[in-house]
C-alpha cells in the first residue's frame, strides 16, 4: 500500500505542475491577444495624433504664406508626413475619400463599401469608428473625417469658402481633383489605419 502511494504522489504533483503551467500559458495568450476595443482605442489615438501633426503643420504654413503656400505644402509633404507616422506606429495610415484630391487617396473596394455605409447614415454625428478585417485579413480602424473650418479654404464651395484663384492653383497640382464642395461638418472622407500585428 505504501509503495502504491509513493507512485501516486509524484503523478499528482506532475499533473498539478502541468496544469499550472497551462494556466500561465493561457494567461500570456490573453495578454498578447488584442480585442476589438484595444484596436479601436489605438486607432483613435493614431488618427488624432496624425490629424494633429498634419493640421499643426498646415496652420503654420498658412500663417507664413496663406492658402497658396498650404496647397504647395500639402502636395509635397502630406504623404511623407503620413508615411513617417505609419512607420512610427507600425501601421499603414491612409485618408481615403469618395471625393479624392490625390489619386493615392482613392478607396479600395472594401473602403468604398464602408464609405457608402457612412454616407447612408447622413451626418457625421451618426458615424462611429469601427474595426473590420480587410482583404488580407488584417485588422483595420475606420473612422469618419469631418470637414472643419480650416479645411474649407481648399475643400469648400468655389466662390464661397474656396476662392476661385486658389482652386486654379489646386488644379495645377491635382488636375483630377474631386475634393471640393464641402461645408463645415460634412463627411470629407475617412481614416483607414491598418494594423500590421
Amino acid at each position: 500500500m505504501k509503495t502504491k502511494l509513493l507512485y501516486f504522489i509524484p503523478l499528482v504533483f506532475l499533473f498539478a505542475c502541468n496544469t499550472s503551467e497551462k494556466k500561465v500559458d493561457e494567461e500570456k495568450i490573453k495578454v498578447i491577444a488584442k480585442t476589438e476595443n484595444d484596436y479601436l482605442i489605438e486607432g483613435k489615438q493614431i488618427a488624432e495624433a496624425t490629424f494633429k501633426v498634419l493640421s499643426t503643420n498646415l496652420k503654420n504654413v498658412m500663417a507664413e504664406g496663406g492658402v497658396e503656400n498650404a496647397i504647395k505644402f500639402c502636395n509635397v509633404n502630406a504623404m511623407p508626413l503620413t508615411d513617417s507616422l505609419s512607420d512610427y506606429y507600425n501601421v499603414t495610415i491612409k485618408r481615403v475619400s469618395h471625393k479624392p484630391r490625390n489619386l493615392t487617396n482613392e478607396p479600395t473596394a472594401l473602403e468604398q463599401h464602408i464609405i457608402d455605409n457612412y454616407l447612408a447614415l447622413g451626418t457625421v454625428e451618426n458615424m462611429q469608428p469601427m474595426i473590420a478585417r480587410n482583404e488580407q485579413q488584417k485588422n483595420v480602424f475606420y473612422a469618419p473625417i469631418p470637414a472643419k473650418g480650416l479645411c474649407l479654404s481648399c475643400h469648400g464651395i468655389i466662390g464661397e469658402t474656396l476662392l476661385p484663384e486658389h482652386y486654379e492653383t489646386i488644379k495645377k497640382f491635382y488636375p483630377n481633383d474631386k475634393a471640393i464642395g464641402f461645408k463645415e461638418g460634412d463627411f470629407r472622407g475617412m481614416w483607414s489605419i491598418t494594423f500590421k500585428q
